[in-house]
């Protein structure tokens, strides 16, 4: 298949999003297609795939012009989208084998009685093809979000898929998982598939595609093959500016312990967790997914039960059985996904950041309208939030912005201590430079801070200590000229294959 897009333009009421974008892409071939969140790419990935049709401009499909008026006509030509927010397209109740096949348009299975004896084998046919290895018959809300990540990705195998758009479809892998993505992009691309792909991580994008093009408002910015372009000319076509200094670390460790976990446990999830965080450090959690990194965060802020041991702040022991007992000790957590946890998206800007702060805003019961606009305003203009107003629905901003409201919210609580696990997935390389900006602030104010992420670079970059787990245990605490990616690697993956 060779798709071909000539001067598409697309605007949404007076903004104009999309203005003369023209591109190609070819059976067989990789482009990579970045850009700053709002440059375009999620409404250029829309027109290609028939959700929204463009005002003017022109798609072939094969050299022939098509008219996609709905995503069905796109799915027709073969072409697929696994987006960002790919949660919105699992049903949590359904197993594992069901959401695969939701769309079974031939009846394979069964028109009126379903087989889903096959179902689940030919479900865990396509898993094992990129390497996810879980029950067929289990419930999709049982897997964690990387697995539904590539749950998604084994979606699209089951189909006779002709280009595959993906949507920053490594935010939410490990190392591991994202090796086996890139081993299957390899496999559909030696097969002919075109792959569009998505991406603010700038090593990968270099090290699997043919083809980069820029996108910066709404317009081209740059075009070339990926073996004749450089990172830095890739970053300054898309911010229009020099980045000098990308992970921006600064040191602001003291001797006070703020935060300490002996013997922690909880379940089946980790094990005897002994880790101390001090004030205005950054202590970094890496290991592959599954070994329990993640979970640790979960249960500091009362998501998982602790199953044994002692969590102690300022010297204090605490008992945290929930979100608002880790609040009131002064805990502040940033989820992984921040639209199915972190955000109300149909609520203000305003609301979302104050929603930490309610006590303080409505001593009486109600809230305090002019107090909340102030204070939020406020962190907005701290925080570089990019917003008309705070009284836009936060679901209209970009990935980014969302991200630093999502921040802000946590801010103006003032926080002793900040766990953070995945905090610039899915954001822009500008935003991704204002959020280690934020980090930097925090721990300049003797907030204790823990970084869980799966882009190693940044993990090994912005944390002052790295602690590595491996099956539910901690295995290693690396710091110095020891913190390296490659010390991180070894001990993640030593014995895990």
């Amino acid at each position: 298949m060779k798709i071909t897009l000539n001067d598409i333009h697309k605007s949404f009421g007076e903004t104009a999003v999309l203005m003369g974008v023209t591109l190609e892409v070819h059976g067989g071939e990789v482009l990579a297609l970045v850009g700053e969140n709002g440059a375009g790419k999620s409404t250029l990935t829309r027109v290609i795939s028939g959700a929204y049709r463009p005002d003017s401009g022109q798609i072939l499909i094969d050299g022939v012009p098509v008219t996609l008026k709905q995503p069905q006509d796109a799915m027709a030509h073969g072409i697929r989208v696994i987006y960002q927010e790919f949660l919105q397209n699992i049903f949590p109740h359904l197993s594992v084998s069901e959401n695969m096949f939701t769309l079974d348009e031939h009846g394979t299975f069964g028109r009126l009685f379903v087989g889903k004896k096959r179902m689940a084998k030919k479900a865990t046919e396509l898993m094992a093809r990129i390497g996810l290895h879980v029950d067929p018959h289990a419930l999709a809300e049982t897997l964690s979000i990387g697995e539904l990540q590539m749950l998604e990705i084994a979606k699209s195998m089951a189909h006779d898929t002709k280009l595959l758009i993906l949507d920053e479809p490594t935010a939410a892998l490990d190392e591991q998982e994202s090796e086996r993505l890139f081993a299957q992009i390899e496999a559909m691309r030696a097969s002919g598939i075109a792959i569009i792909y998505i991406s603010h991580r700038l090593e990968e994008v270099f090290r699997i595609s043919d083809r980069i093009i820029v996108l910066r408002n709404g317009t081209v910015a740059l075009e070339g093959p990926a073996a004749t372009l450089t990172e830095r000319e890739v970053v300054t076509a898309m911010v229009g500016k020099e980045l000098d200094d990308f992970y921006p670390k600064e040191s602001h460790g003291t001797e006070e312990v703020v935060l300490e976990m002996t013997s922690l446990s909880s379940g089946t999830h980790f094990h005897g967790v002994t880790l101390s965080v001090k004030a205005g450090e950054v202590l970094g959690i890496g290991g592959v997914m599954g070994c329990g990194k993640g979970s640790v965060l979960r249960s500091l802020f009362g998501l998982l039960p602790v199953t044994a041991g002692s969590i102690s702040v300022k010297g204090k022991a605490v008992s945290i059985g929930s979100p608002q007992a880790a609040m009131n000790v002064g805990i502040a957590y940033i989820t992984p996904d921040r639209q199915a946890e972190g955000l109300l998206l149909q609520q203000s800007v305003a609301h979302n950041i104050s929603l930490a702060s309610l006590d303080e805003m409505s001593p009486t019961g109600v809230i305090k309208l002019h107090q909340e606009r102030t204070k939020t305003r406020s962190i907005m203009d701290a925080l570089n939030v990019k917003a008309a107003s705070p009284e836009v629905a936060v679901g209209t901003l970009s990935g980014g912005n969302q991200q630093k409201v999502l921040f802000g919210r946590w801010v103006m609580t003032a926080p002793r201590i900040l766990l953070m696990e995945e905090p610039t997935r899915g954001v822009d390389i500008g935003a991704k430079a204002e959020i280690y900006r934020i980090i930097n602030q925090q721990a300049a104010l003797g907030v204790a801070i823990i970084l869980v992420s799966s882009d190693l670079p940044e993990l090994v970059a912005m944390s002052d200590r790295v602690a590595v787990m491996r099956h539910g245990h901690v295995v290693a605490e690396l710091t110095g000229d020891d913190l390296t990616q490659n010390r991180v690697l070894e001990y993640a993956l030593e014995s895990a294959a």
